[in-house]
């Protein structure tokens, strides 16, 4: 031990003296060789290659994640563009500025700036996945041109107006009732309280006479007591009367217009001075008056159908009381509603 030690001090080499000593007690008395400074750097240069190699790895890998996010997002807002315009509600500003985030992260050369960019648009991401939905709902929807040229209005807090502007003025009018007329309800629910889906045609023969009537020159208009909606022309119940109309137009494939009195006509009730409801005449003079192009109609040619005839079986006379006031023809649904054309 004493001849190790100072050879290593006539060497110079100080430092691993005490380092060998120390090692050679607690382990063996014969110290190990000197290491050579080839050793270390070899040592040095394998460890910092194996480093840089995981290095160059990781960042590879965190790239290759920035590209396919970048393709993600790339192709999902093509889509939202894409949605956008054939839906006709996207904005341009948003669609912009969108663009403009993905082109700063295609340009941008850093991954970890470029990941961050590509993370910032995952709001684009979801609008156009919303979108998308949007667009393949309102692609399975009927589409007809009632839906956009229609107009759906209350006057005098006791009147709805459906108005169809490819209804033409004409002096033959067809007047129909709406309820267990032209329409009854699938479930067996009372019509004042179904909702809009829960309509279908009277019968099979509905759609054929409406069809007919109006190709041979009548108009077709629609009078209906609705008191349900009382003086709430916006509210949820009008919103139903307006969508089981554009429903109904859809499905006759004909214009019409439709005049719905909700409010009550009875005595000690001054909700309806105009007497919109049914067995008062106002629905039809207000027809005439502002919604027939100033034509006149002819009476003896004109006709109404409902189903309150004053029958044992009947809620009522309202539609016979109606027809009558006005001074033209009547029938029930069953003598309309079925094979021929049993107006004339």
């Amino acid at each position: 031990m004493y001849h190790s030690y100072h050879s290593s001090f006539a060497r110079g080499d100080r430092r691993d003296a005490p380092i060998r000593r120390r090692r050679s007690r607690s382990r063996s008395r014969t110290p190990p060789p000197p290491r050579s400074p080839s050793h270390s750097r070899a040592f040095a240069f394998a460890f910092a290659f194996a480093f840089a190699t995981r290095f160059v790895v990781f960042f590879d890998h965190r790239a290759s994640s920035r590209d396919r996010t970048r393709a993600r997002v790339t192709s999902e807002l093509e889509l939202f563009a894409l949605a956008s315009s054939r839906a006709r509600l996207g904005s341009a500003q948003v669609i912009s500025d969108d663009a403009t985030r993905v082109r700063r992260a295609r340009v941008d050369g850093s991954a970890t700036t470029g990941i961050l960019r590509a993370r910032s648009i995952a709001p684009v991401v979801r609008r156009a996945r919303a979108m998308e939905a949007f667009v393949r709902k309102r692609a399975r929807e009927p589409r007809t041109s009632a839906r956009a040229s229609s107009t759906f209005v209350g006057v005098d807090d006791s009147l709805l107006i459906h108005d169809d502007e490819r209804c033409a003025p004409r002096a033959r009018i067809a007047g129909f009732d709406l309820d267990e007329t032209l329409e009854r309800t699938k479930s067996g629910a009372k019509a004042y309280s179904a909702k809009a889906g829960d309509f279908v045609f009277l019968n099979a023969h509905v759609k054929r006479v409406v069809k007919t009537l109006h190709d041979d020159g009548y108009k077709i208009c629609i009078f209906s007591n609705q008191g349900m909606v009382r003086g709430a022309l916006n509210g949820v119940k009008a919103r139903d009367l307006s969508k089981r109309l554009n429903d109904l137009s859809a499905a006759l494939d004909v214009p019409f217009q439709a005049f719905l009195a909700t409010q009550i006509n009875k005595p000690g009730y001054a909700n309806d001075p105009h007497e919109y409801r049914k067995g008062g005449t106002g629905m039809w003079k207000r027809m005439v008056r502002c919604h027939n192009g100033g034509i006149v109609p002819d009476l003896a040619t004109c006709f109404f159908v409902g189903d309150a005839a004053g029958r044992a079986s009947d809620h009522g006379a309202g539609d016979k009381e109606f027809a009558e006031g006005v001074g033209i023809k009547f029938f029930v649904p069953e003598d309309i509603f079925r094979d021929g054309n049993n107006w004339t």
